[in-house]
């Protein structure tokens, strides 16, 4: 396999080499995971901060993290690409275009910066989605642009993708494309023989009911106000709604005369079924599997996923390459079952319910390895 490295500030071609069978590569939705290469060779023209690209399938563009001297080698770790974006802003609230809002924060951050050292010349974004949404958040509200797009995507499913682009065989730049998850798959486990199949939930009970009451200094509102999660997924502020919720989970809150209008948007955060609450692991040789959808798979894409008679609403969460490229690790859904994982998640300050993603069964294709 070879990797190429480019140089973080102008994206020039430092040095080449190659990696044989001691590598790890790893993209992940819900954790920052590091990637791990064996570089053959005593010496490489690299620098922490500096770029690594897997050139095979376009696998890999990350961020170098830290670069060990080895006797006959050089072992160098990288964490995803998007690390490029954790830089602080300090958050307001908006209702509009969310991909024309994320353009407008990479932009001022990275190519338009008045300290014109920040700026990254051979930056480029583009918006292959428009999704109105409201985001709503406490006052001076201290954000980092990657913990924005971690939200954006549970709460409307927006996401960043890369792209590196050559012309006329020279590097030229990296894309930062802003897209829609996909979706429409449906796959019937049972009938897919995958390798080292694992499940697990989460079985937590997750909130249905949120009430929110006026605080005693409000001038304006002092009215109560009730939110309830439906069994499909949808929001109500009607009681007696006849796909209410049997057991009821409630959660507290009060609001302020400003936070009054976006009550509506916040219970949406709050009221959030965990649709992605599980870990499902397995397997997938991509040069044997005869589903152009599991050879093909990466992370974002949205899933129904069938076993045993249970169905998963999810999302291909993390995908992992060991030492080969034939054989990768897919990961669906947001739990995590290590406990250091598990600390990662509850550090991230960040709510990670899935919310205006939602996943509409008609709009699936039956991948089931055979009759569709």
């Amino acid at each position: 396999m070879d990797i190429i490295i480019l140089d973080r500030f102008d994206f020039s071609v430092k040095d080449y080499a190659y990696v044989d069978n001691e590598y790890e590569i790893v993209t992940d939705l819900v954790l920052t995971q590091k990637s791990s290469f064996k570089i053959n060779k005593k010496m490489i023209n690299a620098n922490v901060g500096d770029f690594i690209y897997v050139k095979n399938d376009d696998l890999y563009f990350g961020v170098i993290d830290s670069i060990e001297n080895e006797k006959d080698h050089k072992f160098i770790t990288a964490l995803d690409f998007k690390e490029l974006l954790k830089i602080e802003f300090v958050a307001t609230n908006y209702h509009g275009n969310l991909a024309i809002y994320i353009e407008s924060l990479i932009r001022a951050a990275l190519i338009n910066n008045s300290d014109t050292k920040a700026n990254v010349n051979y930056l480029q974004v583009s918006i292959e989605t428009s999704k109105v949404g409201t985001l709503t958040f406490d006052k001076d509200k201290v954000l980092t642009i990657y913990e924005l797009l971690d939200l954006v995507f549970k709460m409307y499913g927006i996401m960043l993708k890369y792209r590196v682009v050559i012309e006329n065989g020279r590097f030229h730049g990296l894309e930062l494309r802003i897209v829609n998850t996909t979706t429409g798959v449906r796959l019937k486990a049972d009938n897919l023989y995958l390798d080292d199949l694992v499940i697990n939930d989460s079985n937590k009970e997750n909130i249905n009911k949120v009430i929110y009451k006026p605080k005693s200094d409000n001038l304006f509102f002092k009215d109560e106000v009730i939110f309830y999660m439906l069994t499909d997924g949808s929001i109500t502020s009607d009681v007696n709604h006849p796909m209410r919720f049997r057991k009821v989970i409630q959660k507290l809150e009060t609001y302020t005369d400003n936070d009054y209008l976006d009550l509506a948007d916040k219970a949406k955060i709050i009221l959030s079924v965990a649709k992605a609450d599980h870990q499902i692991t397995f397997k997938i040789n991509k040069k044997t599997n005869s589903l152009d959808v599991l050879r093909n798979i990466e992370v974002g894409l949205l899933l129904e996923f069938i076993y045993q008679g249970k169905i998963y609403d999810s999302i291909c969460s993390s995908i992992r390459y060991n030492n080969s490229l034939d054989l990768c690790e897919v990961t669906l859904g947001e739990y995590r079952i290590k406990l250091t994982e598990k600390l990662q998640i509850l550090n991230k300050g960040i709510n990670s319910n899935v919310s205006n993603v939602t996943i509409n069964n008609s709009g699936y294709s039956d991948l089931d390895g055979g009759e569709f």
